[in-house]
């Protein structure tokens, strides 16, 4: 089979190769692969950054995907070939005496793993999931639009669970890459009134794409007001939340000026260098400042449920690239020239 492969710990060393095809385990399934996703974490493994030592030389990128049960292993009981799934991407076998998944925070776990950085993905024709981690997809629901559920269950755990965003709040959401843009939709979906900043290299895709699907947005960065300026205009008193999903340091040790007293700032994305934080400004105003990492399997249903009901156009959001073209795919990416990447696997 062919699969987009990582071949060394070494700068954009991935190539579209030929491989056997795997044999499920005992407990996994043989999924043929329909559509995958790039992710952020994708192209920083691609890139060989710094943060992302944990990935193996050499695997098969891809955790964000869709299929169709083609095989299963001797002990695998409830699924059938010709079942359609989804993946849980980061991945913690259940434990009952880890703490973290007492609480149903399994990505939080040291044992934790994701498929397509620690074991090779879906970025292929074909790959094998342990049943543990498979969710079914909605009767009615494409294997195309499936394949977001894993970035939409990010957006909504930082949304849902640690935003605490409802009905009326005033939401800011820092970046308008495919994480920030489906945290506004499920802010959007919660009632919240959104507003999307970015900077001016983000205008020709990503902010146009938000404005497409509805948002107002705002353009920061040398040579314009700041983001507490513009935004002034919108929300006088200020943001009830402001969602940092952008990466820049800058942006979330001013997030801040932006956000009224007694709200809230969570950091949704990674960042690759240690940020200077005024502690003092932050406690001045009693803004809470949050993190959110990952998803859990109650977020990805939720994600399921949104795709099921038309709350995320995929076809504003996405754009498809064959499997030959993936490597393609990773450069347009790293490049800001799609706002999200599928891989058509079929």
């Amino acid at each position: 089979m062919k699969a987009f492969r990582r071949l060394a710990r070494q700068q954009r060393a991935a190539r579209l190769v030929d491989i056997s095809t795997p044999t499920p385990k005992d407990n996994e399934v043989l999924l043929r692969v329909a559509y995958c996703g790039i992710c952020g974490s994708d192209l920083h493994a691609w890139l060989n950054h710094k943060g992302y030592e944990s990935v193996l030389p050499e695997v098969t990128f891809g955790h964000e995907f869709s299929g169709v049960v083609i095989e299963l292993g001797s002990s695998v009981k409830d699924w059938m070939v010709g079942d359609r799934a989804v993946l849980i991407a980061l991945q913690t076998h259940h434990d009952d005496n880890d703490p973290y998944c007492a609480i149903g925070l399994p990505q939080l776990s040291t044992r934790r793993r994701v498929q397509g950085l620690h074991l090779d993905g879906g970025m292929a024709e074909y790959v094998c999931v342990d049943e543990e981690f498979l969710l079914p997809i909605p009767e009615g629901l494409d294997l195309k639009t499936a394949a977001i559920t894993e970035p939409l269950s990010v957006a909504e755990h930082c949304i849902g669970n640690r935003t605490s965003i409802s009905s009326g709040d005033k939401v800011i959401v820092s970046g308008p890459g495919i994480i920030g843009l489906l945290c506004a939709i499920s802010a959007r979906s919660r009632g919240a009134e959104v507003i999307i900043s970015g900077t001016e290299r983000d205008e020709a895709t990503r902010l146009s794409t938000a404005r497409a699907i509805g948002f107002e947005t705002l353009v920061v960065g040398p040579n314009k007001p700041s983001l507490t300026e513009q935004i002034s205009a919108y929300f006088p008193e200020g943001a009830t939340a402001l969602v940092e999903a952008s990466g820049a340091a800058h942006a979330l040790a001013d997030a801040w000026q932006s956000v009224r007293p007694n709200g809230t700032v969570t950091a949704v994305a990674l960042y690759s260098r240690n940020i200077d934080l005024d502690i003092t400004q932050f406690l001045r105003k009693q803004i809470d400042l949050r993190t959110s990492y990952a998803s859990s399997r109650n977020d990805y249903l939720r994600a399921l449920k949104l795709l099921q009901d038309g709350t995320v156009d995929t076809s504003l959001l996405t754009q498809c690239y064959p499997l030959l073209n993936t490597e393609q795919g990773f450069i347009d990416s790293e490049n800001l020239e799609v706002t999200k990447v599928l891989v058509d696997c079929s």
